[in-house]
C-alpha cells in the first residue's frame, strides 16, 4: 500500500463544483494518468466537493466515496449537543484552561502527582473542530482526577469561596461515561485514518461493531449518558444504516471492497440472499477484467468482433435480428472463450468457499501470496482495496505545507511550494 502526493495547487478562483472538477482533471492530465485507471475519489461532505464528484461520476464513471472520518465527526458532535453534556464539557475546558494559565496551580499539580504516584502528564486542551481531542481531554482529566482535586483544595491555589473550578461529583461520573462511550469511536477513527493498509473494506464490519458497542453500553447510570448513547445510535443508523445493503442500481464499492478482502469475504454482516448478489457482481467484474486481458490488440484496446453482414433476401433482416454478438466467432473460438469464462467462475467460487483469514493479517499480502491461484480476482482486489476510507492523507498535507510556507520563506513561488511539498511526501519513493 503506497500513498503519493501528486500536486498542491493554488486555487485563486471560486471553489465551485465545476472548478474543482476541472482542477482534478488538470492534475490527471499533467501526470498523464488515464481516467480509466482511476477507481474512486475520496472526499469530505462539502457541498461544492460533492457537486464536483457528481460531474466527474457522470463524465468519467469515477466513484464518489465520502470520508468516513468526517462522518464520524458529525455523529459524535451531534451526540454531544445535549445540554447537560455541553455544560459538563464546558466546565472541563475551564478547568484545563485554569491549570494551563496558572503557573502556581501547575506546579502544585506536579507535586500532587509525585505524592500520589500518578503519571506526570500535562492536561490536554481540546479543539472544538476535532471531537477526538475532547476524548483525549476527558481521558487525561480522569487519569489526573485526584491530583487535580487535591490541588484545587489547597488554600494556596484556590482561595476560600472560589472552588468553582472543581467539577461536581455528577459531572465526574458523566465524564467517565462519556469517555467510555467515545472510546470505540476514537479507535475506529484512528484505524480508518491509516494509509499503509486497507481500510475501506473494513467499514461495514466497523459500522456494525460501533452500533453493537453503543448497545452494550446501555448500562450507563446518568440520564445524559443514556441520552448520548441513544443519539449516537440514531446518528449511526441514519448515516450508515444501509451500508450493508446491496443495490445493483447504486455504486456498492464499499461492499465489493469487503467481498474482495479475505478477512471479510463471507460477508457475515449481510443477509444470505444479498451475499449471493454481491458474489455474482464480483463474478461479473472478474469476467470483464479477464476479457480485457484475453483480447488485447497492439494498441492495448479490446478487440471487437464485428457481426457478419446479413445475406440478401427476405429472411436477411430476421436473421440479423436473431444473430448474437458471438455468431461471427468460429466454434473453436467460442468454445475457447467459454472455457475461460468457466475458469473465472470456478476461481470466484473457490475464493468465496474458503475460510476467512484472521483479522490482523494483511489482505494485500494474502493476495500477493495467492495471486497464482486467483489471477483474475487478484487484479480486481488490488483496484478495490487501495481505496482509503478517509481523506486524512490529503488533510495531512496542510500541516506539511504550513511548515514549508512559513513567514521566513514568504518569497517562495507557488511552483516551488508545489515541488517542495511533492519532494517532502514522495522522497522515500524516488
Amino acid at each position: 500500500m503506497k500513498s503519493i502526493t501528486l500536486a498542491t495547487m493554488p486555487l485563486d478562483e471560486r471553489h465551485t463544483g465545476v472548478n474543482i472538477a476541472t482542477w482534478l482533471e488538470e492534475v490527471v492530465t499533467k501526470f498523464n494518468i488515464s481516467v480509466d485507471n482511476i477507481k474512486a475519489v475520496v472526499h469530505d461532505n462539502g457541498s461544492n466537493v460533492v457537486a464536483a464528484l457528481k460531474l466527474l461520476a457522470e463524465k468519467h464513471k469515477w466513484v464518489s466515496v465520502r470520508c468516513t472520518g468526517h462522518t464520524l465527526q458529525l455523529v459524535v458532535n451531534n451526540s454531544l449537543k445535549e445540554t447537560t453534556i455541553s455544560k459538563a464539557l464546558g466546565a472541563a475546558r475551564t478547568l484545563v484552561e485554569h491549570f494551563r494559565r496558572s503557573e502556581l496551580a501547575n506546579t502544585k499539580l506536579k507535586e500532587k502527582q509525585q505524592q500520589m504516584n500518578t503519571p506526570e502528564h500535562k492536561l490536554i486542551q481540546d479543539v472544538t473542530t476535532r471531537w477526538n481531542s475532547t476524548y483525549f481531554m476527558l481521558e487525561r482529566l480522569l487519569e489526573q482526577r485526584w491530583p487535580i482535586t487535591a490541588t484545587l483544595s489547597d488554600p494556596e491555589v484556590t482561595p476560600r469561596g472560589k472552588h468553582y473550578f472543581d467539577l461536581k461529583p455528577d459531572q465526574w461520573s458523566l465524564l467517565e461515561e462519556l469517555t467510555q462511550g467515545l472510546q470505540p469511536f476514537q479507535c475506529a477513527t484512528e484505524f480508518l485514518s491509516g494509509q499503509e493498509y486497507a481500510t475501506l473494506s473494513c467499514l461495514p464490519q466497523l459500522a456494525k461493531g460501533l452500533q453493537r458497542s453503543v448497545q452494550q453500553s446501555l448500562n450507563f447510570e446518568t440520564t445524559p449518558g443514556k441520552a448520548f448513547l441513544a443519539k449516537a445510535s440514531k446518528e449511526l443508523t441514519e448515516r450508515w444504516g444501509e451500508i450493508s445493503t446491496f443495490c445493483k442500481e447504486k455504486d456498492n464499492i464499499v461492499l465489493l471492497s469487503a467481498a474482495l478482502d479475505p478477512r471479510f469475504r463471507k460477508l457475515k454482516f449481510m443477509p444470505a440472499e444479498q451475499r449471493i448478489e454481491v458474489q455474482s457482481t464480483v463474478e461479473v467484474l472478474a469476467i470483464k477484467a479477464g476479457k480485457a486481458l484475453w483480447k488485447p490488440t497492439e494498441e492495448g484496446q479490446l478487440q471487437c468482433h464485428s457481426v457478419t453482414a446479413p445475406r440478401k433476401g427476405e429472411e436477411s433482416v430476421l436473421e440479423n435480428l436473431l444473430q448474437s454478438d458471438t455468431d461471427s466467432l468460429s466454434e473453436e473460438e467460442e468454445s475457447h472463450e467459454e472455457q475461460k469464462i468457466q475458469v473465472v467462475r470456478k476461481e470466484v467460487q473457490m475464493y468465496f468457499s474458503e475460510s476467512q483469514i484472521a483479522k490482523q493479517e494483511d489482505p494485500l499480502g494474502w493476495w500477493k501470496e495467492n495471486e497464482g491461484r486467483f489471477p483474475n480476482l487478484s487484479k480486481l482486489a488490488r483496484s478495490f482495496l487501495c481505496i482509503p476510507a478517509t481523506s486524512t492523507p490529503a488533510e495531512r498535507i496542510f500541516s506539511a505545507a504550513g511548515n514549508i510556507c512559513s513567514q521566513k520563506r514568504a518569497s517562495l513561488s507557488r511552483e516551488h511550494v508545489d515541488m517542495l511539498t511533492f519532494l517532502h511526501f514522495n522522497s522515500a519513493l524516488i
